[in-house]
């Protein structure tokens, strides 16, 4: 008789195999057993060998090494003793909790700080992810500096390679396969993880381009394939940003969109025209309007069935469908949760004692994913974790769209807002739009040379309104 699925635990991040989930990123189909996995397959977050895993039930009650991940034997020094009961511990070492991290070092010299990192907890300017492939960068270039650098600067302890399984909100404490953390402040910044579609056919799961990792793994593949084809399913902001960037790098370019323009919800209709007319003159196939039925794999060619019966053949494709929320930890630790984790003025969650910001944080209904939005909430994290009273002033987002053949800025109305695109100018140079609601400016976007009117717009009654109307 079949026994239950098992789930196993890696000791040295924590990540979890679950035998009734497998792992399709990796060719593991769901159903597989550990015991059948092959032996040179890999932890796909630090990278340790099947050999380093554990049934859960099993897993060890151990000591371990304060910052690289290593083991100690049982019985060494207890990692809990280790901490400060007075830390801020924070979950997530992308761009915002780094942010966190220098804003409370700068303010307080003497604070304990811990970091953690599902990964090395290097330093990148995450947006440079969809357009760094034709000026040369690979996955390395695009390190500003090493986590243990830059943690060994700011004086804080970085623990890399280990994921939080649980928040103890009774005893103040973050549970990891290394033990417990104790905190006396825990900041959340766990990011989002990339939409994923399930498609009919037998290829493997596509590619992503949401961390430094996946464009590790994207780098891998594509510079092995020069001057192929890739397809990238998804219009958006990073579907057409990676588009242009490998057309310009040399591959031929797909695009595929279910809407019937790029960036649809984000630009006027005038200029989502021009922009996939742009695209098509820089040699980009876009396909809107297109929904795949099927994709299947035969080694490295893939073949995308659409429903209005072409197929589109590919050596690689990506998936660029925009991103949710990771609020799985804090849903578990009974925190509410919408599209993110919901947080007040202070950006503190109903416990007090926890914080949220950036991609995975929602205040007052709505999700920024946006780089200036996470700066000026760690300001407020920061000010609030250091005895000051500071409140998040949401500003409308700023959004710069790096496409080479229609440069654009935009400004978007409020979400909800009932507002009426105008065109204020365009010439052979660029476009000047607005957005007004009863004569008022609720949002503006531009192209071309009229993207450096961006200044002047700034400064207008438009950014000193909330994001939430």
């Amino acid at each position: 008789m079949e026994t239950e699925f098992q789930r196993f635990i890696c000791l040295v991040c924590g990540y979890i195999y679950d035998e009734a989930k497998g792992d399709l990123e990796h060719g593991l189909a769901p159903g597989t057993r550990f015991e059948d996995i092959p032996d040179d397959w890999h932890c796909p977050d630090c990278h340790v060998t099947k050999a380093d895993f554990v049934a859960v039930k099993d897993m060890p009650v151990r000591g371990v090494s304060t910052d690289t991940g290593a083991r100690v034997p049982a019985g060494g020094p207890s990692q809990e003793a280790s901490f400060q009961d007075n830390a801020v511990v924070i979950i997530g070492a992308g761009m915002a909790g780094w942010a966190v991290a220098e804003g409370v070092r700068a303010r307080d010299p003497e604070r304990p700080i811990v970091l953690l990192a599902n990964d090395g907890g290097d330093y990148y300017i995450k947006p440079q992810l969809s357009n760094g492939y034709a000026k040369g960068m690979d996955a390395a270039t695009m390190v500003r500096e090493s986590g243990v650098a830059r943690a060994e600067r700011l004086g804080i302890r970085l623990l890399t390679f280990i994921r939080a399984l649980e928040i103890d909100r009774d005893r103040c404490r973050v549970i990891t396969p290394r033990g417990g953390i104790p905190y006396e402040s825990l900041v959340l910044a766990t990011g989002a993880q990339p939409r994923r579609l399930a498609f009919l056919g037998s290829a493997p799961p596509l590619y992503v381009v949401n961390e430094l990792r996946d464009y590790r793994r994207l780098r891998q593949s594509i510079d092995v394939q020069l001057g192929g084809t890739v397809a990238i399913v998804g219009a958006g902001l990073v579907g057409c940003e990676l588009a242009e960037d490998l057309r310009t790098g040399g591959f031929s370019v797909v695009l595929l969109e279910q809407a019937r323009r790029p960036l649809e919800r984000l630009l006027p209709e005038p200029l989502a025209e021009e922009l996939a007319d742009r695209l098509r003159a820089s040699g980009i196939t876009f396909l809107p309007e297109s929904r795949i039925e099927g994709i299947e794999a035969d080694g490295s060619r893939h073949s995308l069935q659409l429903a209005d019966g072409a197929r589109i053949e590919a050596d690689i494709v990506i998936s660029a469908l925009g991103i949710q929320p990771r609020v799985e930890l804090a849903r578990a630790a009974g925190l509410p949760c919408g599209q993110g984790v919901m947080v007040n003025g202070q950006l503190r969650t109903r416990d007090p004692g926890i914080f949220a910001l950036g991609d995975c944080a929602e205040y007052g209904g709505q999700v920024m994913p946006f780089v200036f939005a996470l700066r000026a909430q760690a300001e407020v994290i920061s000010a609030q974790l250091c005895g000051e009273d500071l409140q998040y002033d949401p500003q409308s987002p700023v959004v710069v769209v790096k496409t080479p053949s229609l440069p654009l800025t935009v400004c978007p109305p409020p979400a909800g807002c009932s507002g009426v695109w105008q065109l204020i100018e365009a010439g052979s140079d660029g476009s000047h739009f607005e957005c007004r609601r009863q004569g008022e400016l609720v949002g503006y976007a531009l192209s071309g040379s009229m993207t450096a009117r961006a200044r002047s717009l700034e400064t207008a009654p438009l950014t000193r309104q909330k994001a939430v109307a």
